[in-house]
């Protein structure tokens, strides 16, 4: 039997009262090559499917506490892709059927036919497996229609701009390239200078297409150099001044919005600086955009046991805790109002994600809630 077992281990939950009958079963199926975890009743079955990564379940129907059908139905409700068997003894055919209507994946009689048993576990875990394989290609083909339509409207903008400008320029009789080239007017220097920033927000657009494509590929590699925390910190202001003069908002290193001052002058680690200060500065233009006029940003970085600990904080919009963790995926925005004024895939933030986890760091949001600020962090180790 274990030839037909697949690359994967799998994980089998073992519940029954019956002592003799856990033990042997656990031995057998670790013989086979399964993880095997037991529970000796229905309560204990559930807080182990809960706490552990269980892909099938071996659950007898009679037990005390909590009987199987119970246990079928918290288990669903709770954790609806692991498989789970029925095992019935003799007089309880009805209550079987009544677990397959309940979504048990298969039943089978005791006392047990072993090599019954394992053929359904293979089964079961095969079944598994495809359901997964279904699913990962639902939310691929969600992800691509989710992608088509970002990115037929994002290019589609800043081109119709261009395609205009371009239209407006050719328009006076008479104006052949020569002139046009000659021409210094005001007006003409408007309209090329809209050009000029259309292209650029295409470029970069696409740009980061293709960074997060070699990321997601694995074809993405890390300049790994010596990095002193004030290189990246002091462009900063720089960077990020254009942006934030428009809605006067103050950005401020070195201090935390509750007035504590930090030195990164020490502050020395490994990594590829470009792509750390690109974070930084993705942070920092985030937390510009979603923070009202006249708002505040801050900036900050320490040492954190044996980590690099960077923190952009801002007193804006907040963010709603169940949003927390979605805005990492990627074309997630919070703000859709926002999303329909800038530019963009919604690929930044999971590019930053990409990026800290390529210098096996961690990154994360946190907030109070709406119209309470945020704080946007990552920590990277000192190598």
């Amino acid at each position: 039997m274990k030839g037909e077992q697949v690359d994967k281990k799998w994980t089998v939950l073992v519940i029954d009262d019956e002592q003799d009958l856990r033990e042997m079963l656990s031995f057998t199926l670790m013989n086979e090559g399964y993880n095997v975890l037991t529970a000796a009743n229905g309560k204990l079955g559930v807080e182990k499917a809960e706490k552990e990564d269980v892909d099938v379940i071996i659950s007898d129907i009679k037990m005390p506490e909590m009987d199987g059908i119970t246990v079928l139905g918290k288990v669903k409700e709770m954790k609806p892709g692991i498989e789970v068997i029925m095992a019935t003894g003799f007089g309880t055919m009805e209550t079987a059927i009544e677990s397959l209507r309940k979504g048990a994946f298969d039943f089978i009689h005791k006392p047990y036919n072993i090599d019954q048993l394992i053929a359904l576990i293979i089964k079961a875990c095969e079944t598994k497996k495809l359901k997964s394989q279904v699913i990962s290609l639902q939310q691929m083909d969600k992800l691509k229609d989710e992608f088509l339509s970002i990115v037929s409207h994002e290019l589609k903008t800043p081109l119709a701009s261009i395609s205009g400008a371009i239209q407006l320029l050719m328009d006076d009789e008479g104006v052949d390239e020569e002139t046009l080239i000659k021409n210094n007017s005001q007006e003409n220097q408007k309209l090329l200078k809209m050009i000029s920033r259309n292209a650029d927000k295409i470029r970069k657009l696409i740009d980061n297409l293709l960074d997060f494509a070699k990321m997601e590929s694995g074809f993405w590699e890390l300049k790994i150099t010596d990095i002193k925390m004030p290189e990246i910190m002091d462009d900063i202001p720089v960077t990020v001044k254009p942006v934030a003069s428009l809605k006067n908002i103050e950005v401020v290193m070195g201090t935390s919005l509750s007035g504590q001052k930090y030195d990164c002058e020490k502050l020395l680690f490994k990594g590829d600086m470009d792509q750390i200060g690109r974070v930084v500065v993705n942070f920092v233009t985030n937390a510009v955009k979603y923070t009202p006029e006249n708002g505040k940003v801050c900036v900050w970085a320490e040492k954190s046991e044996n980590d690099i600990k960077v923190v952009v904080e801002d007193n804006g919009k907040g963010i709603a805790a169940e949003n927390l963790q979605k805005v990492f995926d990627k074309f997630y925005r919070v703000d859709q109002h926002l999303k329909k004024l800038e530019a963009g895939f919604g690929l930044g933030l999971a590019i930053c994600k990409k990026i800290i986890e390529l210098h096996k760091g961690k990154l994360w949001a946190e907030s109070d809630g709406l119209g309470k600020g945020s704080r946007f962090i990552f920590t990277i180790p000192v190598i």
